[in-house]
């Protein structure tokens, strides 16, 4: 794909994410909260749990801690994040709208699933919930947005990326599974680092204060994206080992510093200093969804932007749609043979496979959906 493609891809996706979270800040996407609320209700209902239900509040029994659902915890930004990479990707309208069409309420149907979870744990296993809550509302989040995207590129799109949804889902959480775990003993001095950093900016703003960590605070929970990219950037197979330290070596002091700005704000805002709370958040919330993802399409464009169809070439590293006929066209029919070959046809042969299958299903459905309307219509 041409570089002036993916810098259009670039700007119109970092508008669409502004305008979303634009629209999310004056509360337009707020009925998602109390939604997710009564959804996570009804499931917990189903597994033999009577919660309360008031607005976004779940409580889930008497002498358990509320629930509330907020924006992080709704899908506001697991959708934000896949429909601004739906509808900026250079594809045509029908492909973007079944991304979106099945997409959507797909993403919420995990995201409830996983507040499931997450409130199971506080049910039955109350001293597991902080590092339970932590795992599954960030590093979780992240990853569901990232298998989604390649569903679609893959399935709709016909975008052949080296890395398979299942594939990269599986060494994900493979490969940060034990740093997650390890971190949950590095975190606090990683919290107090950048509080000693975010004094000394606010010592040359003439606030000489001694910002010290909340007692009360087993896991901090905004310092796990740092795992996160890092296991996003190991686990992508279509980057190699110099690109993935590049990319560690931008993306890791870039989030670092961008936490630094959040712990400084928050210090502001407390002073009611003029909108250093929407700052705060801003970087909370470009800090753990945002910038994760933006830094991977950007270091993995090559692969994510490829034409639809189109493979590497095992024999000559050419980008080729129709391998096969490639293959005998400018390596000889010999050369078909070749393990890596076969497997790229066979591969090729199963994806197409798949998307047929895929397309059908949707058909059908869609077929079904339209007839239930029109049925309903002459019935009203």
């Amino acid at each position: 794909m041409k570089r002036h493609a993916v810098i259009k891809f670039g700007i119109a996706f970092v508008s669409l994410c502004g305008v979303f979270y634009w629209l999310t800040s004056r509360g337009y996407f707020i009925f998602l909260d109390n939604y997710t609320a009564a959804m996570l209700g009804f499931l917990l209902r189903v597994v033999g749990i009577q919660p309360t239900v008031e607005g976004n509040m779940v409580i889930p029994g008497s002498g358990i801690r509320p629930l509330k659902i907020v924006s992080e915890c709704s899908p506001t930004f697991i959708l934000i994040l896949f429909s601004s990479f739906v509808l900026a990707y250079p594809t045509t309208w029908d492909k973007k709208a079944i991304g979106l069409f099945f997409g959507i309420p797909s993403l919420f149907t995990v995201n409830v699933l996983r507040l499931e979870v997450i409130s199971l744990t506080l049910v039955h296993y109350p001293r597991y919930f902080e590092y339970v809550h932590t795992y599954f509302w960030q590093t979780f989040i992240v990853i569901i947005i990232f298998v989604a995207c390649l569903i679609w590129l893959r399935l709709v799109v016909e975008v052949n990326t080296m890395n398979t949804p299942m594939n990269f889902l599986v060494r994900f959480i493979a490969i940060s599974s034990v740093p997650f775990l390890v971190w949950l003993y590095l975190d606090k001095g990683y919290a107090i680092l950048t509080l000693h950093i975010a004094e000394f900016f606010l010592h040359l703003m003439g606030h000489h204060i001694h910002l010290i960590p909340s007692p009360g605070t087993m896991v901090y929970s905004s310092t796990f994206n740092l795992i996160t990219f890092a296991s996003l950037i190991l686990a992508t197979q279509a980057i190699g080992r110099s690109e993935k330290i590049k990319a560690l070596m931008i993306g890791l002091p870039l989030m670092i510093t961008i936490e630094v700005v959040r712990v400084t704000y928050q210090f502001l805002a407390q002073l009611n200093v003029l909108h250093a709370f929407e700052i705060m958040f801003a970087a909370q919330h470009v800090n753990q969804y945002f910038l994760p993802f933006a830094l991977w399409v950007a270091f993995t464009y090559k692969d994510v932007f490829k034409r639809a169809g189109a493979v590497i070439c095992p024999i000559c590293g050419e980008e080729v749609v129709g391998i096969a006929e490639h293959v005998r066209k400018e390596h000889g029919r010999r050369a078909l043979k070749k393990e890596a070959v076969k497997a790229l046809i066979e591969a090729e042969a199963e994806a197409e496979r798949t998307r047929t299958t895929f397309i059908a299903r949707m058909k059908k459905k869609w077929h079904l959906k339209l007839k239930e309307l029109v049925e309903r219509i002459r019935r009203d």
